[in-house]
């Protein structure tokens, strides 16, 4: 009797080990099925703006992507070219209310902990640049739990003079 559930428990577990999958080979797939669906469709996954460090002034810019096309981009397009830039942080699209764009990141510690000051405030402008690129979206509330290098909050362009 013990050697026929010793048997059927390796066997269960053999089983259960075929079974699983590479998440990243998957998440590979579906990112490549995605960007064939978007280039159909005359889209890409270019964040519209990027934030670059000039070498001469030492200083971070924003600037507008010119391999982005913005024709027939929504809000879910925007994310889905900044969630592809930044694997770590998984934004998503929430709703947008008026003028305003609601965002969250279920899991924002590589944001708040992990890309230091500089890296989540480029983060959270390409972000905001980039929504409020799209017509009628002048203010970006983002919604995490807050952490040392970034917080949640209500962001416009503004918020981001110090980097031109």
């Amino acid at each position: 009797m013990k050697k026929e559930l010793y048997l059927v428990l390796v066997i269960t577990i053999l089983l259960t080990g075929s079974c699983r999958t590479d998440s990243t080979k998957v998440t590979d797939e579906n990112t490549e099925a995605k960007s064939a669906a978007l280039a159909d469709l005359g889209k890409t996954l270019v964040v519209p703006w990027t934030v670059e460090l000039n070498d001469s002034t030492q200083m971070m810019e924003i600037k507008k992507n010119p391999a982005a096309d913005m024709t027939n981009l929504g809000p879910n397009d925007i994310i889905d070219a900044i969630n592809y830039k930044y694997p770590q942080i998984k934004l998503e699209w929430v709703k947008q209310e008026g003028n305003k764009a609601f965002v969250k990141i279920a899991d924002a510690r590589y944001l708040t902990s992990g890309s230091g000051t500089e890296g989540a405030n480029a983060y959270m402008a390409e972000v905001t640049f980039s929504l409020t690129e799209l017509q009628g979206i002048k203010e970006v509330d983002f919604s995490f739990i807050e952490g040392d290098h970034a917080r949640p909050g209500v962001y416009t362009r503004e918020d981001f003079n110090n980097f031109n």
